[in-house]
């Protein structure tokens, strides 16, 4: 069995922390559609069709976080199954 190399472990670190920057990137989004949501209602008056704009905009939120979480866990899946499958072949 070959020893594995520092370049090949922080190679699958720096695949991790991409996922996780990705998830993070993800809820930034959708944070800032959810503030933009409410800037819409506070402002608004309830009177226009910003409130529809908003009430979009916060369904989007949920969508963004959705697929990010989503994402998140098939990727990790796979990096997890790839590393399985490295150290079954070293």
């Amino acid at each position: 069995m070959k020893k594995r190399s520092i370049q090949n472990e922080l190679s699958e670190e720096r695949t991790v922390l991409s996922n996780e920057r990705t998830l993070l990137s993800y809820i930034q989004t959708s944070l800032a559609t959810f503030a933009f949501a409410f800037f819409l209602f506070k402002f608004a008056d309830g009177t226009s069709n910003y409130s529809y704009i908003g009430a979009l905009s916060i369904i989007l939120g949920i969508i963004f976080i959705t697929i990010g979480l989503i994402q998140y866990k098939r990727r990790k899946i796979l990096i997890k199954k790839f590393r399985n499958h490295v150290i079954e072949i070293e």
